[in-house]
């Protein structure tokens, strides 16, 4: 077998171990979240709407900036170590196809992350407006 294979499989197993352990701790916290609900409601605690409010939103109202600039900031990332990478690179050492490499790969965070910019400014005209 070919030692060079399990990088990429390496490189995709670990997005898919991100992706799940977001998911996880995601549902650990509903959960929880849940059960002290639910014992609130046992014990005969009055529960107020801005109480029922703030437990059936999990993210806080800044949760979209916060993730668009990590998404914008990882973007600028792989972009200057493209540009760091490639240009220390000739011609004949694939310098070029490295930078244009590493700046695809830079659009897709960037677009996400602009994505997420987007719908934290867009919530907050329709709240003021």
């Amino acid at each position: 077998m070919d030692v060079e294979i399990l990088i990429p499989i390496s490189f995709f197993g670990m997005i898919v171990l991100i992706v799940w352990l977001v998911q996880h701790s995601g549902q650990k916290k509903r959960a929880e979240a849940m059960k002290t609900l639910r014992l609130a409601i046992e014990k005969g605690q009055p529960l107020t709407p801005e109480a029922l409010e703030s437990m059936a939103r999990f993210s806080s109202p800044i949760a979209d900036l916060r993730r668009g600039i990590i998404f914008v900031s990882i973007a600028a990332g792989f972009a200057t170590f493209g540009i760091i990478v490639g240009s220390g690179l000739n011609v004949d050492d694939g310098g070029p196809q490295m930078l244009r490499g590493l700046l695809g790969v830079a659009t897709f965070p960037l677009f996400v992350g602009l994505a997420f910019l987007g719908l934290h400014f867009f919530a907050n005209e329709s709240k003021r407006g």
